[in-house]
């Protein structure tokens, strides 16, 4: 063996042990975790993927780099070796501040302290920064290009995976959302990445009577009138009772805003209405939840928007733009809007009753706090 291909395979060896030695204290840290905080691993795929997909790259990138027996320039050599050493140097501190929470699973578990001090001030993963360096810069330096290509590719895959997956199970577990709003991943994940900033979340309503979401800060009303032997007229309301919110956080706007609120927790207060609301006006033992879109992104912007929202009431689809309000209360967003909507139009049969005429029109405010 040359001494161009010892220092080669002697650098790839250091990485390698590098790799166990974290493995070795991911897992003492996971025992800990598990005894103390009763931590359980979130998806076991997502941790076999991780090391099939870093096994392969040790193995493409000894392989490639033994058949090339090339290093380049010394200038340029020189430049990875410091980044590579800088990465290094972050990895370690990323360790030192998660302490015995740093591990290379997802875990969920109780009392979960969130890091927010060094480079965690700044960026939300610095140390999935540190992978993406190093799978660029080490086949770099050794002219591994379809090595650094590849794999690069497909760890763009896998990261937007695992961190979304890491994310979410944070958010439901700690103040994670709160520390964390704004800062992007880190510089070099945002050049490769696009700018990664977004939050996936889920929000959901479930009050018990028509007394606890009418008290809510959060909640969807609606309104109409009835007229009474055409003589008197006198108005009604309703509230949902359960709704389930899904939407990104991205940035400054909010994409994919669903909603999903169950048929049968539409409570106008009253016994019968709701009987015949729930049986013969909504059918919802054949359609038991209506469905509430937004087809743009909202702008986490202070003042008065327009969206365009679609609604899927039994199996009629009906777009609206939808007029609503957004003002910001400390670290949280507060949206009011209001919208009407037709018996007619939702193709619903007329609630009217002999000796009472509903309003076909049903006005709808809502109010969410995100």
């Amino acid at each position: 063996m040359d001494k161009h291909t010892f220092v080669l395979n002697g650098i790839i060896l250091f990485y390698i042990i590098q790799r166990i030695a974290e493995l070795i204290i991911s897992n003492e840290n996971e025992k800990w975790l598990v005894r103390e905080n009763e931590a359980q691993e979130v998806d076991p795929y997502e941790t076999k993927r991780m090391r099939i997909f870093h096994t392969l790259w040790f193995i493409s990138l000894i392989v490639e780099s033994n058949l090339k027996k090339e290093f380049q320039t010394p200038a340029i050599s020189l430049g990875l070796y410091l980044i590579l050493i800088v990465g290094m140097l972050i990895r370690f501190h990323t360790m030192e501040k998660l302490k015995k929470f740093w591990t290379v699973k997802v875990l969920a578990m109780k009392n979960h302290i969130i890091a927010n001090t060094g480079l965690y001030q700044y960026y939300r993963h610095p140390n999935y920064a540190v992978v993406v360096v190093e799978l660029i810069c080490l086949p770099l330096l050794f002219k591994a290009y379809f090595t650094m290509i590849l794999f690069s590719l497909i760890n763009l895959y896998i990261l937007s995976k695992r961190i979304e997956l890491e994310e979410n199970t944070l958010m439901k577990q700690s103040n994670y959302r709160d520390l964390f709003y704004g800062k992007k991943l880190a510089i070099v994940a945002i050049l490769i990445l696009g700018g990664v900033n977004s939050f996936a979340e889920d929000l959901h309503l479930n009050y018990k009577t028509y007394g606890e979401a009418k008290k809510s800060a959060s909640y969807i009303k609606f309104q109409s009138e009835s007229t009474k032997l055409g003589l008197l007229t006198t108005s009604f309301d309703g509230f949902v009772k359960n709704i389930k919110l899904h939407y990104v956080l991205d940035g400054n706007a909010i994409k994919n805003l669903e909603a999903v609120l169950a048929g049968d927790s539409l409570d106008t207060d009253v016994n019968a209405r709701n009987e015949k609301l729930y049986k013969e006006i909504l059918d919802i033992e054949k359609f038991p939840s209506i469905l509430v879109s937004v087809a743009g992104p909202v702008q986490l912007k202070e003042g008065d928007q327009s969206v365009e929202m679609i609604f899927q009431i039994k199996d009629k689809k009906i777009t609206k733009h939808v007029a609503f309000s957004l003002t910001k209360n400390d670290k949280h967003f507060l949206i009011k809007g209001h919208t009407a909507l037709g018996v007619k139009e939702m193709g619903l049969p007329d609630p009217s009753i002999a000796i009472a005429k509903v309003r076909d029109e049903f006005d709808f405010d809502f109010a969410f706090i995100l």
